[in-house]
């Protein structure tokens, strides 16, 4: 073949995969999107922790931080899979389904994001963890499992409640996680409510209260508090709660909230050697039997 049909070939093949390109969908890259704001692809996100919705940017994102009423989409493939809003912590009503916290209001390092999702009677149906999500970040390697929890025992003897529960590391790194027998009771109930029962129509029957203990200072956080979890590993703790009212024998709704840390902990911080700080929380609910 002369050069100028070699030329003339390559023409028409630089032509093709221009109108190619065309046509593509461009927005296959883009897993975040602001409406009329800044739009971040799967190359931005270091990874997305799936038990607390939590998205981990490589670098901070202060220009998605916003005062304004603005409006989001999440996308897998080109493909909208659900919208949310940006919504301020101290505004007197609540958001409904997908939401970011806005400006000031997310509690969170400065390259972290967390998606929270509030439903009311069912309704609207929580897409976060979407299965073309998934594949999606599946595939771009950045889908992290984070952790699992699970109420194993209630158990009652006179004004003594003890309550018996797992924590699993479903993550593919290894975690540092907040440790009750290191932190203490007081301390570990500044990061959460505790335990809470109720009736099957969701009359509180009994809340774990314990006087908390603030951090000194306040915005602080210390290694001897976490304890490292394994990747597939799991471990058990035990609390114990002294009960004010007493509790009638029969079928009740457990609930916890395990706890970890949040802005308390930097963008450096985060990773501690190979062991990545677990941040946000993840809630459990149980239908027990007391007797």
């Amino acid at each position: 073949m002369n050069k100028s049909l070699l030329t003339g070939a390559a023409i028409i093949l630089t032509l093709s995969s221009c109108e190619s390109n065309l046509f593509n969908n461009t927005d296959d890259g883009y897993l975040l999107k602001v409406d009329n704001g800044p739009e971040y692809k799967y190359s931005d996100i270091e990874l997305y922790d799936s038990s607390t919705h939590i998205l981990y940017f490589k670098t901070s994102h202060h220009d998605l931080i916003t005062e304004k009423s603005a409006t989001f989409s999440v996308l897998a493939d080109g493909e909208e899979i659900y919208r949310g809003v940006f919504w301020p912590a101290y505004s007197s009503s609540l958001p409904y389904g997908a939401f970011i916290g806005s400006y000031l209001t997310s509690f969170y390092p400065e390259n972290v994001l967390r998606i929270g999702f509030i439903v009311i009677d069912n309704e609207p149906e929580d897409k976060r963890n979407d299965p073309r999500i998934i594949s999606a970040l599946k595939e771009h390697n950045l889908l992290h499992s984070g952790l699992s929890a699970s109420i194993n025992s209630i158990s009652i003897k006179g004004t003594h409640l003890n309550f018996n529960f797992t924590v699993t590391n479903k993550d593919e790194a290894d975690l540092l996680i907040l440790d009750p027998e290191k932190t203490g009771p007081s301390l570990f109930h500044y990061f959460t409510n505790g335990l809470f029962i109720r009736t099957l129509t969701h009359e509180e029957v009994f809340s774990g209260s314990v006087p908390a203990e603030i951090p000194s200072p306040w915005n602080s956080w210390k290694p001897g508090w976490l304890s490292e979890l394994k990747s597939g590993d799991s471990r058990q703790f035990s609390m114990n709660y002294i009960i004010k009212s007493s509790i009638d024998p029969g079928v009740y709704l457990a609930s916890f909230e395990f706890p970890g840390l949040a802005f308390q902990v930097t963008r450096d911080q985060l990773w501690q050697g190979n062991n990545r700080i677990w941040l946000g929380d993840i809630r459990v609910t149980k239908k027990i039997t007391l007797r």
